[in-house]
């Protein structure tokens, strides 16, 4: 599982960097959505959206190899 993690993230990396700092930052810092948007210049609700579309697209992905 930690591999299709790293892969998913990767992939997102590469067609979305934002998205993919931001999923990094919440999930492995543990950073909140107003310390993230502060951290990157952004307002909270574009993590906040950013933070969803993100965690459907690692979930597509890793869905994707599953199969």
């Amino acid at each position: 599982k930690l591999l299709q993690v790293h892969e998913a993230l990767e992939e997102l990396s590469a067609s979305d960097p934002r998205k993919a700092e931001i999923v990094k930052l919440r999930f492995f810092v543990g950073l909140k959505h107003t310390e993230i948007a502060s951290l990157l210049g952004v307002n909270e609700k574009t993590v906040r959206r950013d933070w969803e579309l993100a965690k459907a697209s690692l979930f597509q992905v890793m869905q994707d190899q599953s199969e």
